[in-house]
């Protein structure tokens, strides 16, 4: 994860992968026969990283209904921009996805799954009652951490926790009484 975050997709090759763990050549060959399995355990790794923590998610579902689903989506962008080589990671799998065939049917089942996972919680918990709005929510917070971690300080400091009050309707930027709705510039 750290040596596709860092250096990007082409240095990922099995002697890389080796010289970066400290193991003798040939060790990535015998647990990934091939560059397809490599990448989509490694997709799956780097979901794991980025899953929520249970704890933080069992204490906003006990907080003030009105802020839950807030509470949880600002919990799951900080999780993905300290975890930058994680979310990196992420975003050069999605461009090897795109630009090899022969991975991207294991890919989008993999992002597929946890999206649908993800849309069944946000079900549950009622943090999403009209169609497409967790979709929506989803592209715009991507949109938010590609934007932050691949041009760190482009947008406004505080802008991702405005997005998150204007998707689940807290806080001033998500307050609508009529008034234009809140204002987006850039520095």
């Amino acid at each position: 994860m750290t040596l596709l975050a860092q250096r990007g997709a082409e240095a990922l090759s099995y002697r890389n992968l080796d010289e970066a763990a400290a193991l003798p050549v040939g060790t990535a060959a015998n647990y990934f026969r091939t560059r397809a399995d490599l990448l989509v355990q490694l997709t799956r790794h780097v979901l794991e990283q980025l899953r929520p923590d249970p704890a933080t998610v069992t204490a906003a579902l006990a907080g003030p209904e009105q802020e839950r689903h807030a509470a949880l989506l600002q919990h799951l962008l900080d999780r993905m921009l300290r975890e930058r080589e994680a979310t990196l990671a992420l975003l050069e799998l999605r461009l090897l996805a795109r630009r090899h065939p022969d991975i991207q049917d294991a890919f989008r089942e993999t992002i597929q799954a946890n999206l649908a996972l993800s849309q069944a919680f946000s079900d549950t918990h009622g943090f999403t009652a009209e169609p497409g709005a967790f979709l929506m929510g989803y592209l715009l917070l991507s949109g938010f951490v590609f934007e932050e971690l691949t041009l760190p300080g482009l947008l406004p400091p505080d802008l991702g926790p405005r997005l998150i009050q204007a998707l689940t309707g807290t806080g001033p930027a998500g307050s609508s009484d009529g008034a234009d709705g809140p204002e987006w510039h850039l520095p």
